[in-house]
């Protein structure tokens, strides 16, 4: 019998929302502020004032390149007219095609720095109010299939007690957990100008989710210094996984899950073959170097079984170790509908990278661990 199977992090984004998400739900003060679709030379664009945030109905350069690519052209993806993800009704057919019963989904996390070398909203009071008015439309959104859907919060990255706000807001509207993006905060996860967010995670009782976004290395991306190369962006989507990787020991050494001992954490889309290899350095660094400074009362990698958890496509060896390290942490998702997912091909994903693997793990991993991070009963 198949698994069942929730995918623990899966996709909106911006460029595949309605036309009236923002227009409808921000006050008329914000004017063109609000991002609003407009028509150039024949494509359409996300735009906030003069800044162009992405293409609107078709996701990313080379879309149709590559398998994955040509399936997504398809489907539909690459016309710059239909927008399954944000169609409640085809987003199930989708899932159902792919053998998927629920999803985490994140949601407009590229918007302060843009899309594709895009630019974003860089005012910080602008982009509040773009996330407030997000978040009433992924929890309406949510609601149109009651068990099926949890989009998370997005919350801004530049002011700790306004991020706690949101938060807040987040819990009223009854989501599950909210995203910050790391990158280009105005202070890095370890600052104590977060406290006031941690401390509302405690209280309200949801997740804070990271993700991987281009901004984490210094030397690869969509464009470095003005430069765009194929490579180059190849490397950044081959790296981009491990950026991870400063997030979770940065939290852990820094005291913040000492501190706050009911915050849950995820690593979106980061991967797990690396983390039984950082988790043993943590330890090891921390016991030859670090303790009598630090002065944790736990060793370093009991944090992270105990609060840190991280998400996966892809993962065949990473599988296997982590189901003998920490089985209880790792979160299989699709991607969906990114290029870098599994969607339409998750259960042969599944299917291959399980293979062997105690059916008692595979529970955990694709179903059971992302409902009890996420406290979903049902």
């Amino acid at each position: 019998m198949a698994p069942r199977v929730m995918s623990a992090d899966s996709h909106m984004d911006l460029i595949y929302l309605p036309t009236d998400t923002f227009t409808s739900r921000m006050a008329a003060r914000w004017g063109d502020a609000a991002p609003h679709v407009v028509e150039r030379d024949g494509r359409k664009w996300w735009v906030s004032r003069e800044s162009t945030l992405g293409p609107y109905g078709v996701y990313g350069p080379g879309v149709t390149g590559g398998k994955r690519g040509r399936i997504l052209a398809e489907a539909g993806f690459a016309t710059g007219k239909q927008t399954r993800p944000s169609n409640p009704v085809e987003r199930r057919e989708d899932q159902e095609r792919d053998g998927v019963e629920a999803e985490v989904i994140y949601g407009i996390i590229g918007i302060s720095r843009g899309l594709f070398g895009t630019g974003g909203i860089a005012d910080h009071e602008t982009l509040a109010a773009v996330y407030h008015a997000y978040n009433q439309y992924v929890a309406e959104f949510n609601q149109t299939e009651p068990g099926r859907y949890y989009g998370l919060g997005c919350l801004p990255n530049h002011d700790g007690k306004l991020a706690a706000e949101e938060l807040r807001h987040c819990a009223g509207l009854g989501l599950h957990g909210a995203v910050i993006v790391p990158w280009g905060a105005a202070m890095p996860v370890w600052h104590e100008m977060w406290e006031p967010l941690w401390a509302a995670a405690e209280d309200t009782g949801l997740v804070i989710s990271f993700h991987v976004f281009e901004g984490g290395g210094a030397t690869v991306g969509y464009e470095v210094k003005g430069v765009r190369h194929p490579a180059v962006v190849g490397s950044w989507t081959v790296v981009a996984p491990m950026q991870m990787d400063e997030i979770c020991v940065s939290v852990i050494l820094s005291g913040v899950c000492e501190r706050h001992p009911r915050l849950r954490l995820v690593l979106g889309e980061s991967g797990i073959g690396w983390l039984p290899y950082i988790l043993e350095r943590l330890d090891d660094t921390y016991e030859e170097r670090l303790a009598d400074d630090l002065q944790l009362p736990l060793p370093p990698s009991a944090y992270f079984k105990r609060q840190i958890y991280a998400t996966f496509q892809k993962d065949f060896h990473g599988v296997r170790a982590m189901a003998a390290i920490a089985p209880d942490n790792v979160m299989w998702g699709s991607d969906y509908p990114h290029r870098d997912g599994t969607w339409p091909f998750s259960r042969k994903a599944i299917e291959e990278q399980f293979r062997g693997v105690d059916a008692a793990i595979q529970r955990k991993m694709l179903w059971e661990n992302v409902r009890r991070v996420y406290r979903i009963e049902r």
